[in-house]
């Protein structure tokens, strides 16, 4: 029986069976907030607007989403229980409020916002503001960056103008993550759980087709230093909005077979270069974001393995 237990728990700690997705999708008409349970399933709509919802971020405790919405004219940031209970807005600005993610320690939530640009100017820069949307503060002065990723430790964020970078949440030590390529560019995606790594995307001119997802991993002995740069060997396809998986050891994307058709999401096994399509509606989805309880001490029960998706692909 010891043997047993012990297999499972093992089973359990190098699985992501008790992660929860976040994403959006235009199943029903427009953009809206849905999650699933980390094999695909129990797919369930968290937001009904006429207008767009999207971009959600998990709080770190998985009780909460923080994401932006056009439901009252442009783009606000809002936030709501797991559940899509108690949407409430938290920032209210003329300008353009988005692409909002918390940090590990659940009092600050960084996001992109036009609000110091002047008239007619496309600017955009990261701020950080306390969870019910008080005390703004400016982080970056670059002209138009976006997408803000808080670091594990919360000692740095990382954020896509036209390379990669990270500053840390006060606005000093700016420091460059990727490696620079000509006529590519950058996308970010999101910290590896455990801070060693950053994923973002290269999209050689702008191309969506010639997209391919990397993996720098940071030099552990010297601050603010990448040790090495490496793709990842996701089979070839229409590619966007990367994150690691919960376990560390996948990533979450969305695929397509074209440009111009349906977009679904995929995890990838960083482990086996397995390739496992998670939706499957017609439509499109976009940025992923999983977030996982990682019971120290779980359940006995409905431990029996089962089978996640479909393994469409590998290389």
């Amino acid at each position: 029986m010891r043997t047993v237990i012990l297999v499972v728990s093992l089973w359990l700690a190098t699985s992501p069976l008790w992660g929860k997705i976040a994403f959006y999708a235009d199943w029903d008409g427009n953009y809206e907030i849905y999650t699933m349970d980390a094999d695909g399933s129990n797919q369930t709509r968290l937001t009904f607007n006429d207008s767009s919802d999207a971009w959600p971020a998990w709080s770190p405790n998985g009780q909460q989403i923080v994401f932006h919405s056009r439901r009252d004219g442009n783009a606000e940031i809002y936030v709501m229980d797991a559940d899509g209970q108690n949407q409430r807005r938290l920032t209210k600005h003329p300008a353009s409020d988005s692409y909002s993610h918390w940090s590990p320690d659940g009092k600050r939530i960084a996001f992109t916002s036009g609000r110091d640009a002047k008239e007619g100017e496309p600017r955009r820069e990261i701020y950080t503001m306390d969870t019910d949307g008080k005390h703004v503060r400016r982080v970056t002065n670059m002209g138009f960056v976006q997408r803000p990723r808080w670091s594990p430790d919360g000692e740095w964020i990382l954020f896509m103008g036209a390379e990669i970078f990270a500053i840390r949440p006060d606005g000093t030590d700016m420091w460059q993550v990727s490696n620079p390529r000509d006529q590519t560019a950058m996308f970010l995606g999101s910290w590896s759980p455990d801070g060693k790594q950053i994923l973002y995307t290269e999209a050689v001119d702008l191309d969506l087709e010639q997209s391919f997802p990397v993996i720098a991993t940071l030099d552990e002995k010297r601050p603010r230093t990448i040790l090495r740069w490496k793709h990842v060997p996701v089979p070839q396809m229409p590619f966007d909005t990367d994150t690691f998986g919960a376990d560390g050891n996948s990533i979450l994307f969305c695929g397509a077979e074209d440009v111009k058709g349906d977009w679904h999401i995929y995890r990838f096994k960083l482990n086996t270069n397995k390739l496992i399509q998670l939706t499957d509606s017609l439509g499109s989805t976009a940025a992923p974001q999983e977030w996982s309880t990682r019971l120290s001490v779980p359940s006995q029960q409905g431990l029996l393995p089962q089978r996640w998706g479909e393994i469409k692909s590998a290389r």
